[in-house]
């Protein structure tokens, strides 16, 4: 038996809310996208420096690592029976997943 909110109705709305804000982001950015033109660094700096943005930034990374780590828990879980393995390759994604959270977290503060 697997520990409460591992499996079930939790996860399965929390991929699903990340995944409405993820798509409400990225049609946010497509129409975004053809107004900022080619842009420089500066600009590019300025547009994801402004408050709004950046907030939105931060949301939709930890969004897209909640949505990945929730689905790809589940695959593992599903197909590693080994415990160990499972285990191994469960700490793996997730120290990817941690490192890609920080890297992007300290590339939007290095914007402000």
């Amino acid at each position: 038996m697997s520990a409460p909110g591992l499996q079930g109705l939790r996860p399965w709305i929390i991929q699903r809310i990340t995944a409405v804000y993820l798509a409400i982001f990225i049609i946010y950015f497509a129409l975004s996208a053809p107004s900022m033109g080619t842009m420089t660094a500066g600009e590019w700096r300025a547009w994801a420096g402004s408050p709004v943005n950046t907030i939105s930034l931060g949301l939709f990374l930890i969004a897209t690592l909640w949505h990945a780590w929730i689905g790809v828990r589940d695959v593992i879980l599903d197909y590693f029976p080994n415990v160990v393995a499972r285990l191994f390759v469960l700490a793996l994604v997730a120290a990817v997943l941690l490192g890609s959270l920080l890297w992007g977290l300290k590339a939007l503060l290095l914007m402000l």
